[in-house]
């Protein structure tokens, strides 16, 4: 029996997930208002990666480069709903989205392009750490 009663041996600590999901939104969502591209994208890899580790550290999934893919193909299917209500696929159009986000008729086009960006990304990046690893001997 045990000395201290209710003490255990592993202490609860901190994650540092939760600061980081908040800022990957945060940042996403200023680059979209702003019609930042870069920092849009930057705050989606940022969301995408920090809830994938969140999720893997709470133990709810298991793989942590599948779940980052999986968040990746999430972003991809909201972006590429945000660019069908906007309405031109025109590679153009699409061009000219990035450089004047906030002109009409680009905003729901250059948001849902800087989003589904973030999601290929994710979803490169789940590829190439999930087939990428070495076996250790």
């Amino acid at each position: 029996m045990s000395e201290k009663a209710g003490v255990s041996d592993r202490y609860p600590t901190a994650s540092p997930w939760p600061v980081f999901v908040a800022l990957g939104f945060a940042l996403t969502e200023l680059g979209l208002f702003l019609g930042a591209f870069p920092i849009a994208v930057g705050g989606g890899l940022l969301f995408g990666g920090s809830v994938a580790g969140i999720l893997t550290e709470a133990d709810y999934v298991s793989h942590l480069w599948r779940t980052t893919a999986y968040m990746g193909v999430a972003l991809v299917i909201a972006g590429a709903g945000l660019m069908a209500l906007g309405g031109q696929f025109d590679l153009g159009v699409l061009v000219d989205s990035i450089d004047r986000p906030n002109v009409a008729g680009h905003r729901l086009l250059s948001r849902g392009l800087a989003i589904a960006t973030a999601g290929v990304m994710l979803i490169a990046t789940g590829a190439a750490g999930q087939f990428g690893r070495h076996p250790t001997a």
